[in-house]
């Protein structure tokens, strides 16, 4: 009896586009039943997931692309059903990326038009094809709390800045107290943000990017002159420390202790900005 031939899953690689105004870019496919999908196809031999996505993209649609990084993986079972090629099997290696430059976009045969919106933009419409609509929903349109979060602190992060300087030099110049008032509560948010994300947020490609951004703003603050007032494990101090609460205590070398910082405290130099929030330690015999 002669061995049937096994058969293998066909690996492919998609490219999600962002430019710089947070817009992703999907084009009609007649082959995909004439739906909207991203750019991407085969992997070859020989060739890297990172190639092929460039490659491919630059194939279909002219553009280059840059700082390309792995979504995640799908998995498409019985494709010959929303494709109009005679695949069973494949697997989608979804990966974003930032345009390089798409100053002449030339769709090849596989794309008839194309469209710049953004997810929440893409997520409503009913044109989408159906790989592309999971990958979407899967990697590219979560809208829990974290996110949210940090792209409100995020933005008023970048809206500050550009009030506040052009290039360093000028930042420095105009690095007065009152933008220092106004950034603080920037910093705060972004750090609160980072410290209560959960594990499936921590996952998210733009995690790092939120964490980096935060370091980049705490320098920043650093080389203006403030400084953050060291609070915990020390005892109250009316100086530097507001106490919001009280919380009660069967140890007596706890008695006038800080318990817990409710909010950080910051001096500027040498000048006290801002007293650190705190619950303290109340001594109660029994």
């Amino acid at each position: 009896m002669e061995k049937q031939e096994k058969k293998y899953p066909l690996v492919v690689t998609g490219s999600f586009i962002f430019n710089d105004k947070d817009e992703l870019f999907l084009m009609k496919s007649p082959q995909w039943k004439n739906k909207y999908i991203c750019p991407g196809g085969k992997v070859e031999i020989g060739e890297t997931i990172e190639q092929a996505t460039k490659r491919e993209t630059k194939e279909e649609t002219n553009i280059d692309i840059k700082e390309i990084e792995l979504l995640g993986v799908l998995e498409g079972l019985d494709v010959d059903k929303h494709l109009d090629k005679k695949y069973k099997h494949l697997i989608f290696l979804n990966n974003r990326a930032i345009v390089k430059n798409a100053k002449k976009i030339i769709l090849n045969e596989e794309g008839t038009k194309y469209k710049w919106l953004r997810v929440s933009e893409w997520l409503v419409r009913d044109d989408l094809g159906k790989y592309t609509k999971e990958a979407l929903d899967k990697f590219l349109g979560e809208k829990d709390e974290y996110k949210d979060m940090y792209k409100r602190a995020l933005a008023d992060y970048q809206n500050l800045l550009k009030q506040g300087a052009q290039e360093k030099q000028e930042f420095l110049k105009y690095a007065n107290e009152q933008i220092v008032y106004d950034l603080i509560p920037v910093f705060d948010n972004l750090k609160l943000a980072i410290k209560h994300a959960d594990e499936k947020a921590q996952e998210n490609p733009w995690f790092a990017g939120v964490v980096h951004v935060t370091k980049q703003l705490e320098d920043v603050l650093s080389n203006i002159g403030l400084e953050e007032l060291k609070a915990e494990g020390l005892k109250f101090d009316h100086n530097t420390m507001e106490a919001l609460e009280k919380e009660e205590t069967e140890d007596k070398k706890k008695d006038g202790f800080v318990s817990k910082i409710m909010k950080p405290g910051y001096k500027l130099k040498d000048k006290i900005i801002n007293h650190t929030k705190v619950v303290v330690y109340e001594y109660i015999k029994k």
